[in-house]
């Protein structure tokens, strides 16, 4: 028999795989779907960023780079300027990505040494589960933190003895999935703490233009050394299917990452690269998709709260966080309403020691309309 990496079976199927059978299961029962569960929202790419990659296609498209087309690091850069007002050189400091999933994955292949004794890759818990699958296929050792009260993970309150064997934090604003934002004094604090420690710093803000209220800062206005940032136009552009991100930061770690990276080859299609700069170079599309965003979450909120449920932060991202009721977990709350067909993800499936249980996030990528209708089955599961 072929000798297999023992993680594929030590790890549960990724989450979302899961999910899927569930919704199959009950869609193959002729039961109609309200899909709140993958966050992939129905709203159409705007049609200049479609029109971008067409025009971008050539004739014979070559290899792509891994540093990405200049016109795309200059946008970026742009970007970073107009809404952070942090400068940043886009040759140096600015590194394209396909998505944000992949980089996450393998951004611990950085700084892991599998056969070191400081090989600790911290994360907050819940999360996005490839901050933990990421560190352990690296060979790192994966060490979860969890979040309560206000979700925000603050570094300065591990142990000395995690930090002394750490070499790589996460940090998630707005968090994945309760919404939550990380002030910046908190981001300045841990910089600081990581700087001190020589741990590498890296925040993912794939949500940071998706917000209600008051725009989330970015880890790089708390200095670029010894951090990196995460983007992604996968929902700040409606742009799943792109896989287009970039990371930003310490010129000397984006140096790293490009001889990383070249390894697998992980580099963006220019044709997606000329889209992206498109979409990175364009405010005006991203309010409207705010205001599209506040909307849904006004109606869905609204009602959770009127039928006296406890929903959590969501002052940003596209998700509500919210509280089972009594006599329920996670599981069971979402198999109820799953049995009415409303798609919702328990919250243990962000969760790696028993956090987010308590929970179910509603990703609102249905339209408006259709939550009003989802509106009108949660009624009668309810009841």
């Amino acid at each position: 028999m072929p000798r297999i990496n023992p993680l594929l079976d030590q790890l549960a199927d990724y989450p979302m795989v899961e999910l899927e059978r569930r919704k199959q299961a009950v869609a193959d029962r002729g039961v109609r779907l309200f899909d709140f569960s993958i966050g992939d929202p129905h709203e159409p790419t705007p049609e200049f960023i479609r029109q971008a990659l067409c025009d971008a296609v050539p004739a014979r498209c070559g290899y792509p780079s891994i540093a990405g087309t200049a016109d795309l690091r200059r946008a970026i850069a742009a970007y970073v300027d107009r809404r952070f007002g942090v400068a940043l050189d886009p040759n140096t400091c600015v590194l394209p990505t396909s998505g944000a999933k992949e980089a996450v994955f393998h951004l611990p292949l950085l700084v892991v040494d599998p056969a070191a004794d400081d090989r600790t890759v911290v994360f907050p818990d819940p999360g996005y589960p490839a901050y933990q699958r990421g560190a352990l296929f690296a060979g790192g050792h994966a060490h979860a933190v969890p979040l309560t009260g206000d979700h925000i993970f603050r570094p300065w309150e591990l142990p000395a003895d995690v930090l002394a064997r750490t070499r790589l934090i996460w940090l998630n604003s707005p968090h994945n999935p309760s919404g939550a934002i990380t002030p910046l004094d908190d981001l300045k604090r841990a910089a600081d703490l990581c700087r001190e420690h020589d741990i590498v710093l890296i925040c993912d803000e794939a949500y940071a233009d998706l917000y209600h209220d008051t725009p989330p800062p970015s880890l790089l206005q708390a200095g670029l050394d010894g951090v990196l940032v995460l983007h992604s136009l996968s929902k700040r552009s409606g742009m799943t299917g792109y896989r287009s991100g970039f990371l930003a930061g310490d010129p000397s770690l984006i140096a790293r990452l490009r001889k990383l990276r070249s390894n697998p080859g992980l580099a963006p299609q220019d044709f997606v690269n000329a889209a992206a700069a498109a979409a990175w170079s364009d405010d005006a599309h991203v309010a409207e998709r705010r205001v599209t965003f506040s909307a849904k979450r006004a109606l869905l909120r609204r009602f959770f709260q009127d039928a006296g449920f406890d929903v959590h932060g969501s002052d940003a991202a596209i998700y509500l966080w919210v509280r089972v009721p009594e006599g329920h977990d996670d599981e069971s709350f979402a198999a109820l309403l799953l049995e009415h067909g409303v798609v919702v993800s328990p919250g243990g499936m962000y969760g790696v020691e028993g956090a987010g249980r308590q929970y179910i996030r509603l990703a609102l990528v249905p339209t408006l309309d259709e939550i009003g209708e989802a509106i009108d089955v949660l009624r009668v599961a309810l009841t």
